[in-house]
């Protein structure tokens, strides 16, 4: 079974065409889609795959200048609700069920940026917060956690001044509350990135966070550059291998509603 993500950066018509056949050829079993925006290229890319009868998990309807996250899958999905309300940045977090023989609940995340100003460093650490707190309390379950958290880790190399302790401890946080870098449990201590700035200097800012039931269940976690060096994303996909049979149950279930859940 195939996860990955990929931030499309809210693209054009025509980049959304190209980002379009690269997703198709990757041939992922689930997809998390980061920086949509309601533009006509995430539109294209999401009414492709409804198309061919994907369940498509979005919300667009968010305002000027927001950026959300889209989840889809090649075969049914339910909303996990166990209780949890709607934030104020909902469309940064979507949370689906897949109806397998041992249920598997993907959540997709898009964490906000940032610059010095107090109402971004507030935004974005309510954010986290939110976010950690839905991630700790379903660690229990069949979880993969998987997006763009735009924060790296306190050890990342190159060291980024820019980070601070609370961005580093939300990264751990998910760490601490049972989940597992997937990445790093297969290749510890290979410093990988996602993103590289106009330095050149890399930045590992996209992930795939996995619960302890599964760990036994990885086979790879990779990070495929295809995606900049075609000049279609300024990140690499981060593509999740799992040793697990994806069902095609496509119809099976109703179409999702598009709520994003995270505790209140």
């Amino acid at each position: 079974m195939k996860l990955a993500t990929l931030n499309i950066g809210g693209p054009s018509v025509d980049r959304a065409a190209r980002i379009l056949d690269y997703l198709l050829e990757l041939g992922a079993d689930v997809l998390v889609l980061t920086e949509t925006r309601p533009t006509d290229g995430t539109r294209l890319i999401l009414d492709a795959f409804r198309g061919r009868g994907d369940e498509v998990m979005a919300s667009l309807a968010m305002s000027a200048g927001e950026r959300g996250v889209a989840v889809v899958t090649r075969f049914g999905q339910q909303l996990a609700t166990d209780g949890f309300v709607t934030p104020d940045l909902s469309h940064r977090l979507v949370a689906a069920t897949l109806p397998m023989a041992e249920p598997l609940t993907v959540v997709g995340a898009y964490v906000p940026s940032r610059d010095t100003s107090p109402a971004k460093i507030l935004r974005k650490q309510r954010f986290l917060s939110q976010m950690t707190g839905l991630a700790n309390r379903w660690a229990d379950r069949r979880l993969v956690f998987i997006g763009d958290l735009n924060i790296v880790g306190r050890t990342h190399v190159p060291r980024f001044s820019a980070f601070r302790a609370w961005e580093y401890d939300a990264l751990e946080s998910l760490q601490c509350g049972g989940l597992t870098d997937a990445h790093t449990e297969l290749y510890p201590g290979l410093q990988v990135h996602s993103w590289i700035g106009r330095s050149g200097a890399g930045y590992r800012y996209d992930y795939a966070f996995v619960s302890d039931a599964i760990v036994p269940d990885l086979l790879d976690c990779s990070y495929d550059h295809g995606p900049r060096e075609l000049g279609i994303s300024d990140h690499a996909a981060v593509v999740l291998t799992l040793d697990r049979a994806a069902p095609d149950v496509r119809g099976a279930l109703q179409p999702g509603t598009g709520r994003m859940l995270v505790p209140a």
